[in-house]
């Protein structure tokens, strides 16, 4: 699929881009600080600030299926960590990307490695390669009914999935992303730079 579109515009034309979900709200530490208190409706207010940025990430390193189920742990796992969160090393949004990141790669891991004993009881004739725990983005390759950025998002390595997924479809800068993924600033440039010349080779060829 030829697009005619730079890599951004293609990004934030396909990509659901936020406009209100992040620290652009000024009372999301505030949110946070009174919910650590026992602040019950801060919480829920705070969730629901934070909640479809949480989605977004979900659904394009997981996939629609497994994505809402994993935003729905990755709130309920906010709620019971929130006590880590600290205004003083960054945003409540960067935190909470952190997490739902954190909690995506876990998954990743699972499911591979349930993937990978399921093959070997089923299928023991087959090559050891094959039978290896599955990376993620064999994983995310292996989806299907997904749209044509989908799959080339899917062929990227995660970190460098992730790293496109906040800046294009969060708008988080070069620093909240490193804080996020924990990697170094020149890292995320790296990622970025490599994994636009990948996405728009895999979007001309669909």
């Amino acid at each position: 699929m030829s697009t005619g579109l730079g890599i951004v515009e293609t990004m934030a034309s396909m990509l659901s881009v936020a406009s209100s979900d992040g620290d652009a709200q000024p009372s999301s530490a505030a949110l946070a600080l009174r919910a650590q208190r026992g602040d019950r409706d801060a919480l829920s207010r705070l969730l629901t600030l934070h909640a479809s940025s949480v989605q977004r990430l979900c659904h394009h390193l997981l996939g629609s299926a497994d994505g809402l189920d994993a935003a729905q742990e990755a709130l309920e796992r906010m709620v019971r960590r929130l006590d880590t969160f600290d205004p003083e090393r960054g945003t409540f949004r960067t935190w909470a990307l952190g997490v739902t990141r954190n909690l995506c790669r876990d998954r990743m891991r699972r499911l591979g490695l349930e993937r990978a004993a399921f093959a070997s009881e089923a299928e023991p004739a087959l090559d050891s390669a094959f039978t290896k725990e599955p990376s993620p983005e064999r994983l995310a390759l292996a989806r299907i009914g997904v749209e044509d950025l989908s799959r080339a998002l899917a062929s990227l390595p995660e970190g460098m999935r992730s790293a496109i997924v906040l800046f294009h479809a969060e708008g988080a800068s070069y620093e909240e992303i490193a804080r996020i993924l924990a990697v170094p600033v020149g890292t995320v440039m790296t990622w970025l730079h490599r994994g636009r010349l990948r996405l728009r080779a895999n979007l001309e060829e669909a």
